[in-house]
């Protein structure tokens, strides 16, 4: 499998295995799909009859339908600002055999979206990430749009300013799509509905980007995980309990951001693998039980910049 940075984690609940999509290893992007069944990895797709290469898709798992749904990203890691031209705006469907592209009319081209799937009102939701002009320059965006697996629709609902790199996940506990964090690094907490947002929790919590998120049922909370803090690559574990943000005094993962997450409900695991510290991107694997992070260690290899 080796390292990654900057791919997408979900957890297939009809074929009970964490898959993991594209981003880039040590030497160049990925369209690759893999699964995780708790002690090994299991290449899944790798020719070129699905996704096209990307880093920073944003992506969900519709439970209702049994479908992972992939949207956007960059066919580069970062780019330049000359870079005009790489960011996506495809949507696509995984049904456990092979992709489905969905040919429908789309949000526009963007990376670094959030996503996450509300299965009470049975939508995909996604918002912000950045795109790039004509001109070179870079946009970070504040839409909200939803997917409901045969178009996507926007919606005209003020909230978050604009970013990229936020964390989204449901919170089974308010029935709310919960994003955190962005570029900034932000620190404040929102919340979805369907058909707003709201702010949440209060003070807010250090910011974040890049950090990932997932909903734990053991803890009953959300818990995060890492980031930029806008000096420096951050290896904090933090649980939204109470309405506020608490940071666990546990010892885990080395600090990175670029990083994927997903909740294993058949081993009740939060798996997270991979990302980078800005010298090494890692392939390890470490997995949350709700009180101790466990590790599967691997070695890091020393990220090269060569322009993917």
């Amino acid at each position: 499998m080796g390292v990654r940075n900057a791919h997408a984690l979900e957890y297939d609940s009809a074929r009970r295995e964490v898959v993991l999509f594209g981003g880039a290893d040590e030497a160049g992007v990925k369209g690759d799909l893999w699964a995780w069944d708790g002690a090994s990895w299991t290449c899944l797709h790798a020719n070129d009859s699905g996704p096209p290469a990307r880093t920073f898709p944003a992506t969900a798992y519709d439970d209702s339908r049994g479908r992972l749904v992939l949207f956007g990203g960059n066919r580069v890691l970062f780019g330049r600002p000359e870079d005009t031209n790489t960011l996506l705006a495809d949507t696509w469907e995984w049904d456990g055999r092979r992709w489905h592209r969905m040919e429908t009319p789309a949000p526009p081209a963007r990376a670094e979206a959030a996503m996450a799937y509300d299965p009470v009102r049975r939508r995909t939701v996604l918002f912000g990430g950045y795109q790039r002009h004509a001109d070179g320059s870079l946009e970070r965006l504040s839409d909200t749009w939803e997917w409901d697996g045969q178009r996507w629709h926007e919606l005209g609902a003020s909230g978050p300013g604009a970013r990229s790199g936020a964390a989204m996940s449901f919170d089974p506990t308010q029935n709310r799509v919960v994003l955190f964090g962005g570029n900034g690094p932000r620190g404040d907490t929102w919340a979805w509905d369907g058909e707003s947002w709201q702010r949440v929790v209060d003070p807010e919590a250090p910011g974040r980007y890049n950090s990932v998120m997932v909903f734990d049922p053991g803890r009953g909370a959300l818990v995060r995980f890492g980031g930029w803090d806008g000096e420096k690559r951050a290896d904090g574990t933090w649980a939204l309990e109470g309405g506020k943000w608490f940071r666990l005094a546990v010892s885990g993962p080395s600090a990175r951001n670029h990083a994927a997450a997903a909740y294993d409900a058949m081993r009740g695991r939060w798996v997270l693998m991979g990302g980078h510290n800005g010298e090494l991107v890692f392939g390890d694997i470490w997995e949350w039980d709700g009180q101790t992070w466990h590790n599967r260690p691997t070695k890091g290899i020393r990220r090269v910049w060569n322009g993917h």
